[in-house]
């Protein structure tokens, strides 16, 4: 494509200069004219980064900001590859990206200034601060559509590492744009919307999103960190469009009952994504959210969003995410790599116009990523007759209970409808006679009421014997990653240091004292 999403964005300031683009909630708000000044204050920081083993890469480490978002556009309009930090990480976690992408410049704010300082240092970058940057630069008209970048990389964005260390995943300026562009027609966006950003900036889908609204001529409004009350006044009073992973919308649900369950007027979108969630909160989100389209869109970084669904109440499925999307051809293969039928569980792979480009300095792990041409997710799901997909869970977490396969989001589904259960997770855990058994970790709703022998004869009452959970444990809150996906794999650590102490205890406690 002639060209990148920064240059679509720069039409729009040259098209309407004085209209609304960024508003940070109880900060900064920037017209299009002025977000486009600041683009090139940035993109001047980081013209000059030198190249690493993998070319130009700049580390980005903001917090929720509007230089957050606009750094993207920088990068694009400088030449350079933007590399999002997670900005909740640890200082080695932080070292390991800007070391695993070579950058050689680290762009971060005052907040972040000594972990990006540290992991600079350690690997020979360079790092600027935001707040030192020129406030305004009255920058000479942008020509556009010359640059010719659409082929090279725009932005890395590192995998969760929850199954080890993180892997940087390519997207070029092409692909990139084309998924916006993919989205906003999917999605509805336009010029006259105003979304809400309530997630992380440093996440592809959240930035994504919020580019693809300036691409549009939209306002976007940037929470510096997500809060539920300030959430549900923004969605009543000045936000038509919104992203929430379910968390964040069982967050915002206690608050509007809370208050009596007050009338939401101006939502007219809300996109459900990142985490599966129970029927019982998408009903909720229909109520609360009564004159908005309730959607959920389903994807993976590799893959990005591949299926989508706007929920109705009489279609409401289980674990449904909807049918494949626009330039999009979703697949279902076997363990011996055949096409499932209907009815079949496999894992989900993907033949996409807008996938990943590959893994950074990975080729290996990038080959083992597709499968006959298809990016696979990881993820098992079951084609239903109507041709809806349902994911009903992780392949790696799938449980084999006696030579039986439990699927943890059909468990968890159940326990989700009960009264006093308000977040469930379900694992699985090795176990002498069964090779695994069902663990659930359960958060209970305030006030209610719910023991181990109750939820066992609940589940009992709903699902094979194989699929009750035969150890249940009561938490606070389940561990979560920035964008609301439950860490099964800390639940699982967290659990099996409590079993070995406890094994230790009930040794030390059995020795005989002579």
């Amino acid at each position: 494509m002639r060209l990148t999403i920064a240059e679509c964005v720069a039409a729009r300031a040259l098209a309407h200069p004085e209209r609304p683009a960024i508003e940070v909630l109880g900060g900064q708000s920037l017209s299009y004219g002025e977000a486009w000044r600041r683009v090139e204050v940035l993109a001047d920081a980081v013209s000059a980064v030198q190249p690493g083993p993998h070319g130009r890469m700049v580390a980005v480490l903001l917090g929720n900001s509007a230089d957050a978002l606009l750094a993207y556009l920088a990068c694009q309009w400088a030449g350079v590859t933007a590399v999002p930090v997670n900005s909740r990480l640890a200082a080695p976690e932080v070292g390991f990206i800007v070391g695993d992408s070579g950058a050689r410049l680290v762009l971060a704010d005052q907040a972040h200034a000594d972990v990006a300082a540290r992991a600079a240092d350690e690997h020979g970058a360079r790092l600027v601060l935001v707040e030192q940057l020129a406030a305004d630069n009255a920058g000479a008209r942008p020509v556009l559509g010359e640059a010719g970048r659409g082929a090279a990389a725009c932005v890395v964005g590192y995998t969760s590492g929850t199954t080890g260390f993180p892997k940087g995943a390519i997207y070029s300026n092409d692909h990139y744009l084309t998924a916006l562009m993919r989205w906003g027609w999917e999605f509805g966006l336009g010029g006259d919307q105003v979304g809400l950003v309530p997630g992380p900036l440093f996440h592809l889908s959240y930035a994504g999103l919020s580019m693809a609204a300036l691409c549009i001529g939209a306002r976007v409004r940037i929470m510096p960190a997500f809060d539920a009350t300030m959430a549900l006044e923004e969605l009543s009073q000045r936000c038509s469009f919104a992203f929430l992973v379910p968390s964040m919308t069982a967050m915002i649900a206690e608050v509007w009952q809370q208050r009596g369950e007050p009338e939401v007027k101006t939502l007219r979108f809300m996109l459900s994504s990142g985490a599966p969630g129970p029927l019982s909160l998408t009903r909720t989100a229909m109520r609360m959210f009564g004159n908005a389209k309730i959607c959920e869109a389903y994807g993976w970084t590799e893959g990005g969003w591949v299926t989508f669904e706007v929920k109705r109440p009489d279609t409401l499925l289980a674990h449904s995410v909807g049918w494949p999307t626009f330039g999009n051809e979703v697949a279902v293969f076997a363990p011996d790599g055949k096409r499932c039928a209907v009815g079949e569980a496999g894992e989900v792979g993907v033949k996409s116009i807008t996938h990943f480009d590959g893994y950074l300095g990975r080729p290996d792990a990038t080959r083992a990523a597709w499968h006959d041409g298809y990016v696979m997710s990881g993820d098992i799901g079951i084609w239903q007759p109507e041709g809806r997909l349902c994911i009903v869970d992780r392949k790696k977490d799938m449980i084999i209970s006696g030579g039986e396969n439990v699927y943890t989001a059909e468990v968890e589904r159940v326990l989700h409808e009960h009264p006093g259960v308000l977040e469930a997770a379900v694992v699985g855990l090795p176990d002498a006679r069964w090779g695994e058994q069902v663990v659930a970790v359960v958060v209970a709703r305030s006030g209610a009421t719910a023991d181990t022998a109750a939820l066992q004869a609940f589940c009992r009452e709903r699902l094979a014997g194989y699929k009750v959970p035969r150890r249940i444990e009561f938490v606070a809150e389940l561990p979560r990653n920035p964008m609301g996906k439950v860490q099964k794999f800390r639940i699982v650590e967290r659990l099996t240091q409590s079993q070995q102490e406890s094994g230790r205890a009930t040794s030390s406690s059995g020795r005989r004292s002579d």
